[in-house]
């Protein structure tokens, strides 16, 4: 009798349909099925040698495949847990440190030059960065060094008609584009002083710039940083 053939018939050869089977078999069903086939076999019919021993190496293949896909979750839990504590030990090692971040602003206090900071995305060809006041109307448009993915330049408060503006807080966008003129990614970026790291959910985060901060929005760790 095949084992297939155990779930439409019972030992008593009567027919009846299992109620509720199992979409995939376990090693321990795969076992007590073997054990009901050998049982049942027919006398004047046995069970030959090779097909007791093919039916054998699929419960050997079958607990083997699920051994190792236990031991692969396993692997994955550890390798997990392990990147948790390597990231927050990264966070924790940032308190007192300057960091670079995503900005939108760049604020200009009326006598020093403005220092900005930025990113380009791979391939930039041409960049500048558009100043806008409150009203979102163009202030000063600057040109970036495209050689490198990271630079810094500075804004001397002035607008295009070369007058000087107010103090205060403009807003500041980054503009990239590739040799075919394609958009290429671009951000403006401020540093700030990494002020505490908190443990939520068992991930670390860092406080900064009076807000909360994920690790995936740092850019990098500024000079002077102690």
């Amino acid at each position: 009798m095949e084992i297939n053939s155990l779930f439409n018939s019972a030992a008593t050869g009567s027919k009846q349909p299992v109620s509720n089977p199992k979409t995939q078999l376990g090693k321990e069903d795969f076992l007590k099925l073997l054990t009901v086939q050998l049982r049942y076999q027919d006398p004047m019919n046995p069970l030959e040698n090779t097909e007791f021993i093919a039916q054998m190496s699929q419960f050997s293949s079958l607990e083997q495949l699920q051994n190792m896909n236990q031991t692969l979750g396993q692997n994955l839990e550890s390798e997990n847990r392990l990147h948790t504590a390597y990231k927050n030990n990264i966070a924790t090692s940032l308190i007192g440190k300057n960091v670079e971040i995503p900005t939108g602003e760049i604020e200009y206090d009326g006598k020093a030059p403005a220092i900005l900071s930025y990113r380009l995305g791979a391939g930039t060809h041409r960049a500048s960065a558009q100043i806008l006041d409150a009203r979102g109307q163009l202030v000063r448009s600057l040109v970036l060094d495209s050689s490198s993915s990271h630079g810094s330049m500075s804004w001397d408060g002035k607008s295009q008609a070369d007058t000087e503006v107010p103090a205060g807080a403009y807003r500041v966008i980054v503009q990239a584009e590739g040799v075919d003129g394609e958009p290429v990614s671009g951000q403006a970026l401020k540093s700030v002083r990494v002020q505490a790291v908190r443990n939520l959910g068992g991930e670390a985060r860092i406080w900064a710039d009076d807000r909360e901060i994920s690790l995936s929005d740092l850019s990098g760790v500024t000079e002077g940083s102690r």
